[in-house]
C-alpha cells in the first residue's frame, strides 16, 4: 500500500485535492476528522476555537505525532493500493507516517499565498474557518508551533495552488499517477 500525505497550510487545497482523487476511486483518511470526533465526544460544538484547543490538547498530552498515531488504524484499515491522507500539520506527523509505512509514504506540500487562503475561507465557510484576519492569523501561528513549516520544506513534493481549479487538478492528477 502507497500511503500519500497533503502537506499544507489552512486552505490551501488539501482536501480539494483529496476529494479529487477520491472521485478516482482512492481512499481518503482526513485526519481533521479524527480531531472534529474528538471535539463532538468531549460534548463541543465544532467552532475553530474548540477544534482547535482540542487539536493542541492531543498534541500536549501524546505527543505532536498523536493525531497521525490516531490515524494510522483508519488507514490500515482501507483495503486499496493507494490511501490519502488529507490535513498533515507537522513534522512529527510525516516522521510518525514514515515510521509507520517507510518507503511506501510519500509527502505533497501544497502551497497558496495567504491572500489566497484567506480568499478561499471567505467563500467556503467550514464552521472550523476563520471568521476574521485575525482568527486566521491566530490560527496560521498555532499551527506553526505544531512543526507545520518544516513538514512543508521537506516534503517529497510541492504543488503551488494558486491557479485554476483544473489546472490544480491535472496538476494533482499527473503527480499521483507518477507515484502509483
Amino acid at each position: 500500500m502507497n500511503v500519500i500525505g497533503f502537506v499544507g497550510r489552512q486552505a490551501s487545497g488539501k482536501t480539494t485535492a483529496a476529494k479529487f482523487l477520491k472521485n478516482d476511486e482512492i481512499p481518503v483518511v482526513r485526519m481533521g476528522d479524527t480531531v472534529r470526533k474528538e471535539t463532538r465526544e468531549r460534548g463541543l460544538k465544532e467552532t475553530i476555537e474548540n477544534i482547535g484547543k482540542v487539536a493542541n490538547e492531543l498534541r500536549q498530552k501524546n505527543g505532536l505525532d498523536a493525531i497521525a498515531e490516531l490515524t494510522i488504524p483508519q488507514i490500515k484499515k482501507k483495503n486499496s493500493d493507494i490511501v490519502i491522507i488529507d490535513g498533515i500539520r507537522g513534522k512529527k506527523e510525516v516522521d510518525r507516517f514514515r515510521k509507520e509505512f517507510g518507503d511506501n509514504f510519500i509527502s505533497i506540500a501544497i502551497k497558496s499565498s495567504q491572500k489566497t487562503r484567506f480568499n478561499r475561507i471567505q467563500e467556503r465557510k467550514r464552521s472550523d474557518d476563520a471568521a476574521s484576519w485575525k482568527q486566521f492569523l491566530k490560527k496560521e501561528k498555532r499551527e506553526n508551533s505544531w512543526g507545520l513549516d518544516e513538514a512543508i520544506k521537506k516534503a517529497d513534493y510541492k504543488i503551488k495552488n494558486e491557479n485554476s481549479l483544473k489546472t490544480f487538478k491535472k496538476e494533482i492528477k499527473t503527480l499521483v499517477e507518477g507515484i502509483k
